[in-house]
């Protein structure tokens, strides 16, 4: 027997600890105490590499008997927590990889592996990668015990219940397991991830096509990371290992790859898609200021007239200051049109270069109907800005809003980004992000400004919406009883009700059908309305589907969101999608405690493993009227609190412009500026 057939079926003391979901001591302390009761700790089946192994069929026994760790689906887990650290390095690569390779050919055929020979699993490798791109030489490479591995390959996609999400499990333990390569070009995975979002985002609702031209196996991962909803991705044919790994994660997320057109050494995209570019990159790694600006010119070049850009590099050459020949050759991009926002990012998310900054470049189509003139760009500059998840969100969403067709400025309240005239930011001779917006002399009469402004005030000053007085006494605790969103679909109380691609073009704010987007969900301005035509919507989009009153409408990028559509009758631009009561379903399971577990959900993992509350029967009716007050309530306060940001927005503006004066009500003396 080999150690590639050994390795599935063995845990270390680690492991265990991270399948129990304890500290590492723990396990230890479990041993010694449970020596000589008549439940001892599992013995060590084997020794290797100087570390103890121990079976897990024998590890998961022995928990379920003692009831020791604080996971109770230990047996489920425990084919994801393998030993396969105890792997020679060489072997290591090829266990992993070859298991990457299975679970990819897995998703593509949509069946069990179990019970294929080693001929059969090389035949259907060979029918789903006939060129070798990315898995078919890995299966290969597990030679006789493939078979084993295939079926370690159903029980981890099993564990994690698609096999996408088991691939994604197995490539986060490349660092545990050495097998990560870090390169001069590597960026954050903060970095990587925000690029990837932004993509996925400017994708909503068209055809979701995805070009990366580097063949780029970080961006490639980032876009399976952060989109749930596979589409086609047009890469460059490469054999690099880190290359055919990344098609191997599209494989297993059910993206179609394509290998990409190119024409005279550039790739081209194709139209509508969404381009993804990091510089430098594996395929270009030693690119000066100059090379990134020729690159940026080749890219709004070869971008379809519909297609969208994302662009991440060194911030020397996409913001900063450059010599003269470099500050026209990227203005030349600026005058296209086509760039609609430009980011500088904080230091210390390039390791290789921990002082050096990034930016960040967003290109799309052109904005119809607005004059060279008027065309505005919106900047943003995070230097100061601590880039957790909160500043992520935020940044991604102002980033969407600032390509939207019909965007506005003052239609949207940006957190970082604002805009400025790009004739502005086309002459400046310093940093791009730094470009002051010019002021403009107000054309309302001070007398109108004043009056407003007035109306706004009593406005403001409105009593606070209030809630209905309950009584509240106290009960008797026994934890809430939850259940995931998983299981409620598998079990048939609650139906899932996909949403439909839209052509962006098709969706505006004025009247027609009701539209959910990731948009309307996740924005901070209360009652924004998305729509479609109905004429348009019955033509077009026949296979889309209206909601029902009481079902509970969510999308999970950029980050959980859900309401309650409490009318009903209106449609999902995809990847929003909604989850339906059926008759089975308790009586406890309420759309508003769905709709809260969604919102609060934390935004890693998948939505399937979100933990419902269950309300008790007897409070049901009681809890239902008090959320329903509350969500009215809510709305209220938050449209009062956009006012109130509005109307501070409109003070500061016309004092600072000598519209009005402000005048103290207690001393009556004037405030100037």
């Amino acid at each position: 027997m080999t150690a590639l057939s050994v390795a599935p079926s063995l845990l270390t003391l680690a492991d265990i600890a991270e399948l129990a979901h304890v500290q590492r001591p723990v396990v230890s302390m479990w041993r010694s105490r449970s020596a000589g009761t008549a439940h001892p700790f599992p013995a060590a089946a084997e020794r290797l590499d100087g570390r103890e192994a121990f079976r897990l069929d024998d590890v998961v026994s022995w928990l379920e008997q003692t009831g020791r760790g604080n996971n109770s689906a230990a047996r489920q887990d425990a084919v994801a927590s393998t030993a396969l650290d105890l792997l020679p390095v060489a072997d290591r690569a090829v266990a992993v990889e070859g298991l990457l390779a299975l679970l990819a050919l897995k998703a593509q055929l949509g069946t069990s592996l179990a019970g294929l020979s080693a001929d059969d699993l090389a035949d259907l490798a060979d029918d789903v990668d006939p060129h070798d791109r990315c898995l078919y030489r890995e299966i290969a490479a597990l030679g006789g015990d493939v078979t084993t591995w295939a079926h370690h390959a159903d029980a981890l996609a099993s564990a994690s219940y698609t096999p996408r999400a088991a691939a994604t499990s197995l490539l986060g333990r490349h660092h545990r397991l050495g097998l990560a390569a870090v390169s001069s070009q590597t960026f954050a995975p903060v970095v990587l991830g925000l690029a990837g979002r932004v993509a996925v985002e400017l994708s909503a609702g068209g055809s979701r096509d995805f070009a990366v031209p580097d063949g780029d196996a970080d961006l490639l991962l980032a876009i399976t990371a952060a989109d749930e909803e596979p589409g086609s991705v047009s890469v460059p044919v490469s054999d690099e290992p880190a290359a055919r790994r990344a098609r191997r994660m599209l494989l297993a997320g059910g993206w179609d790859v394509i290998d990409a057109v190119e024409d005279d050494d550039l790739v081209v995209p194709a139209p509508g898609s969404v381009v993804l570019v990091r510089m430098p990159s594996a395929t270009r790694p030693g690119m000066s200021d100059a090379g990134v600006v020729d690159a940026l010119g080749a890219i709004e070049a070869t971008l379809p007239a519909d297609g969208r850009a994302v662009v991440v590099g060194p911030a020397s050459a996409l913001c900063a200051r450059l010599p003269t020949a470099l500050q026209s050759a990227r203005a030349t991009v600026l005058r296209s049109g086509r760039v609609h926002a430009i980011v500088r990012l904080p230091a210390r998310l390039w390791p290789a270069h921990p002082r050096q900054e990034l930016g960040l470049w967003i290109l799309a189509p052109r904005r119809p109907k607005v004059a060279s003139g008027e065309h505005r760009t919106a900047l943003a500059d995070l230097r100061a800005t601590s880039l957790d998840d909160a500043a992520v969100d935020d940044l991604v969403t102002d980033l969407v809003a600032a390509v939207e067709p019909s965007m506005k400025p003052g239609t949207h309240a940006f957190h970082f980004a604002r805009f400025v005239t790009t004739t502005v930011v086309i002459a400046t001779s310093g940093d791009l992000v730094t470009t002051p917006a010019p002021g403009r002399r107000s054309r309302e009469l001070p007398a109108e400004v004043a009056l407003d402004l007035a109306q706004a005030f009593a406005r403001a000053s409105e009593p606070a919406p209030g809630l209905a007085p309950r009584q509240v006494r106290a009960g008797e605790q026994a934890g809430p009883k939850t259940v995931t969103l998983g299981t409620l679909v598998e079990l048939g109380h609650l139906r899932l009700v996909q949403g439909t691609r839209f052509h962006d073009s098709d969706l505006a704010a004025g009247g027609g059908v009701r539209v959910h987007s990731t948009s309307t969900l996740t924005d901070a301005v209360p009652g924004r309305v998305l729509t479609i035509d109905r004429l348009l919507l019955a033509g077009s989009y026949l296979r889309s589907r209206y909601t029902e009153p009481g079902d509970v409408v969510f999308c999970t990028t950029p980050r959980p969101a859900a309401v309650v559509d409490r009318e009903g009758l209106a449609v999902m631009a995809a990847p929003v999608r909604a989850l339906r009561r059926s008759p089975t379903a308790p009586a406890g399971l309420l759309p508003e405690v769905v709709a809260h577990a969604i919102s609060t959900a934390p935004a890693l993992g998948g939505w399937r493993l979100w933990q419902v509350p269950i309300v008790p029967t007897g409070q049901v009716d009681a809890v239902r009227t008090a959320l329903a007050e509350l969500a009215k309530a809510r709305a209220a306060t938050a449209e009062r609190l956009v006012g109130l940001d509005t109307l501070a927005h409109r003070l500061v503006d016309a004092v600072t412009r000598g519209s009005v004066v402000l005048v103290d009500p207690d001393t009556s003396t004037q405030m100037e500026g």
